[in-house]
C-alpha cells in the first residue's frame, strides 16, 4: 500500500483566498439587493402606469364626448366652409370639422412585388449597400508591440499598416465575478 503524500498549505494563501471569497460573497449579496430594488421599482412603475392609464381613459372618453357635442353644435351655428372643412372661430379657439375624404393606403412590399412582376422598373428604386468585410480583414492583422508604440502588421505581407480608421486601443483589465 502506497503512502499518502502530505500536502502543505501556505496559511497566508489560505487567508487571502478566504478574504477573496468573503468579497465575492459581499458582491453577490449587493447584486442580489440591486436586483430586488430594480424589481420593486419596476413593480411601482407598473402600478403607477396602470393608475395613470385608468385615469387617462376617463379623460379621453370625456374629450370624445365633448368633441361629439361640438359636432352637433356645428350643425346649428353659422360656420365658414371650404372644400375640405367647416370652421367656427370662438374666443378660446377655433372649432374645425374636417370633411370626410378618401386616401390611398399601400403596402410597399406588395407594390414592389407587383411592379417587379409587371415590368414596371420605372417605379423601382434600386440601391446597393457597400459594407466593409471586417472579420476577413481582421484575420490578416496582428498587433506588433514596440517600445511605447504599438503598430499593426499585415501578417500576409509583413507590411506595417497605417490606415486612417484603424488603430490599436488599450483595453484595461477588468474583474469578472462568475
Amino acid at each position: 500500500m502506497a503512502k499518502k503524500k502530505e500536502i502543505e498549505l501556505d496559511p497566508v494563501v489560505v487567508q487571502n483566498k478566504a478574504h477573496m471569497d468573503e468579497i465575492i460573497e459581499e458582491i453577490k449579496s449587493i447584486n442580489a439587493h440591486r436586483e430586488e430594488l430594480k424589481a420593486v421599482c419596476e413593480e411601482r412603475v407598473r402600478a403607477i402606469t396602470e393608475s395613470y392609464q385608468d385615469k387617462d381613459v376617463l379623460q379621453y372618453t370625456r374629450i370624445r364626448h365633448l368633441e361629439e357635442e361640438l359636432k352637433v353644435l356645428m350643425d346649428v351655428v353659422p360656420k365658414q366652409e371650404t372644400k375640405t372643412q367647416y370652421k367656427v372661430s370662438l374666443l378660446c379657439g377655433d372649432v374645425v370639422l374636417k370633411k370626410a375624404t378618401k386616401k390611398l393606403d399601400y403596402d410597399k412590399k406588395k407594390l414592389l412585388e407587383w411592379a417587379t412582376s409587371n415590368g414596371r422598373t420605372d417605379l423601382i428604386n434600386s440601391k446597393t449597400v457597400d459594407e466593409f468585410k471586417w472579420s476577413e480583414f481582421k484575420s490578416s492583422l496582428a498587433i506588433q508591440e514596440g517600445i511605447g508604440i504599438d503598430g499593426i502588421v499585415d501578417i500576409t505581407t509583413g507590411e506595417m499598416l497605417e490606415i486612417d480608421g484603424l488603430s490599436v486601443v488599450n483595453v484595461p483589465e477588468e474583474v469578472v465575478i462568475k
